[in-house]
Formats: structure tokens, C-alpha cells, sequence
């Protein structure tokens, strides 16, 4: 697997925030470069449309890629410093243009999305001495179990794929649909859970998205029958702002009301607090949605940015107020994209009278 594969695997490049970043368009995508060791060599990045990264690092004397950066046994002092300041560059180019993923899989990585959308609930890391193990929970309940597993321990598991270890989910069914559910391939006798009331899916596009989705809907149901998904009224959202790429601060003091590109299932009507990211790390802007899915028509000149959205700012905090470290304390640990806020995080809001949402 290549550096770049690698740094970025569990990553998605935000097409829209590249060239902020200086990445130049081109007939192949979006190119970058950059001088590292005092101009002795040159790193050359390419994001293609679909998002996938590619590098190399040429000696500038000899014209020529430097490959010792690729070689694993070479490990010299220089050689060394090349890496570092390579994976510099990435680390980078990671922080102001992509999101990092929760998953291994691109298919959870998927449903993760739509889990946040849909209803908005939150990952969490149920044993502490294995975090790459995550859950979805529902009224304090699990409903999704996700974890890497060796396949060889799932009953019935093709023989070619016994040696490789892969993400897989675990979801609760009705007892009455077990024997049809095992019947599909890419479903399995659940491990380590109750074989009666769960199942293991294997992650790896053998179910549809949809045929997962509606698993993974109906585990939730199950887990908790009576909690309603979320409702009509307003959600409160949270939404990260970089300030070296878009200068939210002169938009506000040029006018209370901006237009933002549309995120998630962002509906007008809706609450967003705005999180400015590193170095602040905190919230500084609350707003309410006057209008969404507003067609983009000229506005933002980005062809990916389809439609917009119209924040109107209702309050701004001071730095201090609403940080990092308090956010956690109330089960928001990061705001990487559009998420919504903890129910948790609402109340302290509320107690403090940091915010109203009724004025």
C-alpha cells in the first residue's frame, strides 16, 4: 500500500476546499506542489475528481523521483527527515481538506452518514480497552455493534475469504426472520451476541446499501420500540469553519444573515452553531436556518456546490465560553463535518441560558 493510500484511507477529500489550500485545477484534477528540504526536493500531489490522492517527491538536481522515500529498508538520517517532512505535508493537507472517517469500510462509512442524518445518533467506543470497536445506541441500547473480525470464525464463511480479517456489524432481527435473513449472502449467526436476536453482516458491499440500511433501521426500532425518530421541529446542528480558508468573521460583520453552502439534512428552520477549528477550538457563532436548498447561481463558484443555505446569526460567544474541552464533556469529542449536537450539550445550553432557542 502506498504512503498516500495510507495516510488518507480512513479519509474523505472535501472537493470544495482544495484550492483554498492551493491546489491548482487541471484536465487530471487538482494538482499541488511544494519545495521540502530547502528546495532540494519537490513534493507533487494529485487529487483526481474522485477524490483519490497520489504523490510523489522529486529531486530537484537530478529532475528524477526520490525513491528511497518508497523503500522501507532505507532508513538513513536524511531519508528519515524526507519522510517527515512529506507526511508534514500530508498531515496538512489532511487537516484543511478532508474528514476524517470513522471506519474502516467505505460501505459503514456510508451508513454512518446517513445514521447522522436520519437520526442523528452518536458513535461511541463501549470497551476501553478496544477501540476499534464502536456502537450505535438508541435509548441507552445498542442497535449496531462494528468491529474488524478474522472471518474465519463466521459459520459458513467462503473459504477464500478465511484469511482476511474485515469490518463487520452487528445488528438485532426478529427471531421469526432469522432463517430467511442467514439465507443472504454476507449475513451470518451472530458472534459473540445472542444468535437468536442478532445477526453479523459483513461489511463489504454484499448486501446493497439500501438492504443495509433497512437492517440497520429496523435493529434500531427494535432495540428501543417506543423512541420516535427525529421529529419536525428544529435540529441543532454543529458545523466546523476553518479560518485560514473562509473568513466567517467579515461575512457577520458585513451583515447577520450569509449564505453557506447546504449541509446534511440541514432544513430551514434548524439551529447551527458554528465551531471555529484549531487553533481556537470552540463554538463562536449560533444561527438559525432561514432557507435551504437554495440553487447555487453563481454565489460560490465551485461546480461541486449545488445549493446553499441562508444562516441568519442569533448570538456570538466569546472564545473561552464554549471550547474544545467542554464540548466533550457533554459527548461532542469532535466536530470534523456537519454533526448533530448532543442532546446533552443542548440541555447545558439551555441551563446556562447560553442559548434560547424560544426568543
Amino acid at each position: 500500500m502506498s504512503i498516500e493510500r495510507r495516510f488518507f484511507r480512513a479519509k474523505k477529500v472535501q472537493m470544495d476546499s482544495l484550492q483554498a489550500f492551493g491546489f491548482v485545477k487541471t484536465d487530471r484534477g487538482y494538482s499541488y506542489s511544494e519545495k521540502l528540504m530547502e528546495g532540494q526536493l519537490e513534493a507533487q500531489l494529485l487529487v483526481t475528481e474522485k477524490g483519490e490522492i497520489s504523490g510523489k517527491v522529486i529531486d530537484c538536481d537530478l529532475g528524477e523521483e526520490y525513491l528511497p522515500l518508497r523503500q522501507e529498508r532505507q532508513d538513513g538520517a536524511f531519508v528519515g527527515e524526507v519522510r517527515q517532512a512529506y507526511l508534514d505535508l500530508l498531515g496538512r493537507v489532511a487537516e484543511a481538506c478532508c474528514l476524517t472517517l470513522p471506519f474502516q469500510s467505505d460501505q459503514m462509512n456510508r451508513m454512518a452518514q446517513r445514521i447522522e442524518e436520519r437520526f442523528g445518533d452518536l458513535l461511541d467506543c463501549p470497551f476501553e480497552k478496544q477501540e476499534d470497536y464502536q456502537s450505535y445506541r438508541v435509548d441507552g441500547k445498542w442497535y449496531g455493534l462494528i468491529y474488524p473480525l478474522e472471518l474465519s470464525k463466521l459459520k459458513g464463511i467462503n473459504e477464500d475469504l478465511k484469511a482476511e480479517t474485515a469490518e463487520v456489524i452487528n445488528l438485532k432481527v426478529e427471531p421469526k426472520y432469522l432463517s430467511g435473513l442467514l439465507e443472504r449472502e454476507g449475513i451470518f449467526e451472530a458472534y459473540h451476541m445472542a444468535k437468536k436476536s442478532w445477526v453479523t453482516v459483513l461489511l463489504n458491499d454484499s448486501l446493497s446499501d439500501q438492504e443495509l440500511w433497512e437492517l440497520i433501521a429496523k435493529s434500531r426500532q427494535l432495540a428501543a420500540p417506543s423512541k420516535l425518530s427525529a421529529g419536525s421541529g428544529p435540529d441543532y446542528w454543529l458545523i466546523p469553519a476553518n479560518l485560514k480558508y473562509y473568513d466567517i468573521d467579515s461575512e457577520f460583520a458585513a451583515s447577520d444573515t450569509i449564505l453557506w453552502t447546504q449541509k446534511a439534512s440541514i432544513k430551514a428552520g434548524d439551529f447551527v452553531f458554528i465551531y471555529i477549528t484549531a487553533p481556537t477550538r470552540a463554538i463562536r457563532y449560533a444561527c438559525q436556518v432561514l432557507e435551504a436548498n437554495i440553487a447555487n447561481q453563481g454565489y460560490r463558484d465551485l461546480s461541486s456546490i449545488k445549493t446553499l443555505m441562508s444562516l441568519k446569526c442569533l448570538k456570538q460567544f466569546p472564545d473561552h465560553l464554549l471550547t474544545a474541552d467542554l464540548l466533550k464533556e457533554y459527548q461532542v469529542n469532535a466536530v470534523r463535518g456537519p454533526r448533530r449536537m448532543s442532546q446533552q450539550l443542548i440541555a447545558f445550553l439551555k441551563e446556562k441560558e447560553y442559548f434560547n432557542d424560544k426568543e
